[in-house]
């Protein structure tokens, strides 16, 4: 199984009990992703996201630029930037899929990064805004296969 971990785009700072919407920069961060997601012929079978404005409208982005349609999109109350890393771990061994994205925030897609390569939530992975990584799983077995930096991709 494949499983991608995109963190949302640069959000607009605002009240902390507010929504927070994609900057004009985090839109144009997560096309580029999934612009290089679909010119890699990559695939994604099941897209969950949180409930969080900012990871909602980098799923529509997604979803817009790779015109993936036949895709089951919900969202998953555990992807916000507390949620539990190694619950998630419990629910994405359970996933019987092929392929899966995960839309989430900071800290939480360090910490299921870590756990799915190191086996513990110790590690300090951090991801860019809009940053994209890969991991495949064979058996129980999960393997960092490669990540992306939106900055890399020429606009």
């Amino acid at each position: 199984m494949m499983l991608y971990l995109l963190r949302h785009g640069k959000a607009a700072r605002q009240d902390p009990e507010g929504p927070r919407s994609l900057t004009d920069r985090g839109r144009e961060e997560v096309r580029r992703v999934a612009e290089y997601f679909k010119k890699k012929g990559l695939k994604v079978q099941t897209l969950w996201h949180s409930p969080k404005t900012r990871a909602v409208e980098t799923a529509e982005i997604f979803m817009e630029v790779t015109g993936k349609t036949g895709v089951k999109v919900r969202e998953n109350k555990g992807l916000r930037p507390e949620g539990d890393a190694q619950g998630a771990l419990e629910e994405l061994d359970a996933y019987k899929g092929e392929s899966l994205m995960l839309v989430s925030h900071l800290p939480f897609v360090g910490e299921l990064a870590s756990l799915l390569a190191c086996g513990s939530c110790d590690a300090d992975i951090t991801f860019p805004t809009g940053g994209l990584a890969a991991f495949e799983r064979t058996g129980k077995t999960w393997k960092w296969l490669w990540s992306l930096d939106p900055s890399t991709l020429k606009g």
